[in-house]
């Protein structure tokens, strides 16, 4: 397991900067095709289908982003 410090750490690397950057365009793009529309299909299902996985792609995304460090006493509980 690693320690708060380790964590803040990476966090805090320019590397992982850089991809949280690339993580946040990457979702943007995501919400961008469904507020042009981009998830319409020429059904009903399609379109459901569609935005679906849009939605679960945001939503993943948004798991990344919003990482954070948790506390071993939370885990050991």
């Amino acid at each position: 397991m690693i320690t708060k410090e380790q964590f803040d750490e990476w966090r805090t690397h320019s590397v992982t900067i850089e991809i949280y950057k690339e993580i946040e365009v990457a979702k943007q793009r995501l919400q961008n095709n469904i507020s042009k529309g981009l998830t319409i299909g020429q059904y009903a299902d399609i379109t459901h289908g569609l935005t679906n996985k849009v939605i679960g792609q945001i939503e993943g995304l948004n798991q990344l982003l919003n990482i954070t460090y948790e506390d071993e006493k939370l885990i050991k509980e």
